[in-house]
C-alpha cells in the first residue's frame, strides 16, 4: 500500500518549547533538543519547563506514526457520513472542531480523539469525501457548508471554532458569518494535543513508551 502523507514532518515542535536555550536538557539549544527528541535520544520530560500535560502531548506528536492509522493514497474521494460527533459529553463551552467527511480523515481524527478526556464538538462537513488538502483545491470545503454543519449543534456554543490547517482561507469569512473567533489548527492531526494545550487533557494512564 502506498501511504498518504499525514504531514507528521510538518509538526513545528520548536514553537512549543520555551526557546531559552537554557541547556538544562543537556543540549546547547532547543533546536538540538528537538532533533534529539526525533531520534529518540532525548525524551520530552528532560525539558524542565514542560508540564506533565505538555510532556504527554509531545509524546503523542512524536509517536504519531504509531497512533494514527495508515491511510492509503487514493485519487478518488472516500465519503463518509457528514454530521456531528460528540466527544466526551460536550456542552456550550466546548471547542468546536471542524473537518471534512473523508472516511480516512474521520479514522485519523478518531484515533487521536481517543487520547483525550476533554470535551469537543466534532463536525464533519460534507466535502464529497475529499481530504481537506484536496477539498481546498477542489473548493468542496466551503464557508457555506461549514455554516450548515454548525446548524446541527444542539447548543448555542460560546467557544471558538477550530478549522484544519489547510483551510486557512475560510477563517476570515467564517468569523464574519458566525461572529465567533475562528482558529486555524495544525496541518497534522497528531499535533492537536500540543496545539490545543490546556484544552486537551491527556489520560493519566496513557502509555508513554
Amino acid at each position: 500500500m502506498i501511504a498518504a502523507d499525514l504531514y507528521l514532518n510538518k509538526i513545528d515542535f520548536l514553537k512549543y518549547l520555551p526557546q531559552t536555550d537554557c541547556q538544562e536538557c543537556g543540549e546547547i539549544s532547543c533546536v538540538q533538543f528537538i532533533q534529539q527528541l526525533k531520534r529518540g535520544i532525548r525524551t520530552p520530560k528532560e525539558c524542565t519547563f514542560l508540564t506533565d500535560s505538555q510532556i504527554k502531548a509531545f509524546h503523542l506528536a512524536l509517536h504519531g506514526e504509531k497512533i494514527l492509522p495508515p491511510v492509503p493514497a487514493l485519487d478518488l474521494p472516500r465519503p463518509a457520513a457528514p454530521g456531528m460527533v460528540e466527544i466526551n459529553h460536550p456542552n456550550e463551552s466546548s471547542l468546536v472542531l471542524v473537518s471534512g467527511n473523508s472516511e480516512f480523515t474521520q479514522e485519523v481524527l478518531s484515533s487521536i480523539m481517543a487520547c483525550t478526556l476533554s470535551s469537543y464538538w466534532l463536525l464533519f462537513v460534507d466535502c464529497r469525501g475529499d481530504t481537506i488538502d484536496m477539498a481546498m483545491i477542489y473548493e468542496s470545503f466551503t464557508v457555506e457548508k461549514i455554516m450548515r454543519a454548525l446548524e446541527e449543534l444542539p447548543v448555542h456554543w460560546r467557544r471558538e471554532i477550530i478549522v484544519p490547517g489547510f483551510a486557512s482561507p475560510v477563517k476570515q469569512p467564517l468569523e464574519q458569518q458566525t461572529e465567533r473567533k475562528v482558529t486555524v489548527g495544525p496541518l497534522c492531526i497528531a499535533e492537536l494535543p500540543l496545539f490545543l494545550g490546556d484544552d486537551w487533557e491527556v489520560p493519566s494512564d496513557i502509555n508513554l513508551g
